[in-house]
């Protein structure tokens, strides 16, 4: 018998929800209308499971700002079906014009006019389903033909889905940084079955770690604020002048701190791109930006 375990949970602590669902050993994680579904093997302890649960949600929404109603149920599932079931939840994902993602076990809808992107659901953020990740795939997507020739950094890579489908448009180049161990392998296997190992390089680490050497057309932050808050100078110093530093992984509530901190390094106004309580904000490093 396999598991699993249904959270009704404020859309706020989702992500947090998530990465707390991938530690418990969920093999999977689906984000539905009302919460979150996770995948456990017939190894897990439903006791343990609800309790686990009810400790960590109960505990989030006493933090500041995370209020809401939650539950955690728990349900069994037939070993020879939940595989079956979970696979059944995903298809292959069009984003704007150009791009189009799918996962391993479905034959892509080929057509002249998308790049696809075999990508299948890991432990690692990153499947292009989240507000946060696909405002960033669909301006990418709205950059192709512009994106020839340019290098690529992607800060917090997760699965490297931006990285990869930056290359996919056109990009020359990619590095991914990480600090979890498991995002970058996860990253790198995804890179090759995309055939973008040539062109591609992910490891451990954070833009601070950069030297001078690294200069980038273009950057992407799919983090949350207050990391962006914390390397914000270092994603700007590895910026060619012109280039851009696109970030996602915001709140709407958040806005007016990012556009201050734009402002306080002498940039103008970001763009804004939105998706229901997500946002992503752009900004163009100017050729009078010191650092």
């Amino acid at each position: 018998m396999s598991w699993k375990v249904i959270f009704t949970v404020d859309e706020s602590v989702r992500d947090a929800a998530a990465g707390f669902l991938f530690d418990l050993g969920a093999q999977g994680v689906e984000e539905r209308d009302d919460g979150l579904l996770g995948w456990f093997g017939p190894e897990a302890q439903p006791d343990e499971l609800q309790a686990a649960g009810g400790a960590y949600l109960g505990a989030l929404a006493e933090l500041p700002g995370h209020t809401g109603a939650w539950t955690v149920r728990v349900e069994n599932q037939l070993d020879e079906d939940w595989q079956a079931a979970w696979k059944s939840q995903w298809r292959q994902q069009h984003v704007g014009r150009h791009l189009s993602i799918c996962p391993s076990w479905i034959e892509p809808e080929e057509t002249a006019t998308r790049h696809v992107l075999r990508l299948d659901p890991g432990n690692a953020f990153g499947t292009g389903t989240h507000e946060s990740t696909r405002l960033l795939l669909e301006w990418l997507d709205e950059l192709d033909g512009q994106l020839t020739g340019w290098n690529v950094l992607d800060a917090g890579c997760g699965t490297g889905i931006l990285a990869l489908a930056a290359l996919k448009l056109g990009g020359a180049f990619a590095l991914g940084l990480d600090i979890e161990a498991e995002a970058v392998e996860n990253a790198r296997e995804n890179a090759r079955v995309n055939d973008c190992r040539t062109r591609s390089f992910f490891r451990l680490g954070d833009p601070r770690e950069l030297g001078a050497e690294y200069r980038f057309d273009l950057v992407l932050a799919n983090i949350q604020r207050s990391v962006i808050e914390e390397i914000f100078p270092d994603l700007l110093r590895v910026l060619k002048p012109g280039g851009r530093l696109l970030m996602a992984g915001l709140l709407e509530t958040e806005e007016e701190a990012i556009r201050a901190l734009a402002a306080e390094w002498k940039l103008a106004p970001p763009e804004l791109r939105r998706a229901g309580e997500w946002i992503a904000l752009g900004v163009v490093r100017s050729a009078d930006c010191e650092l």
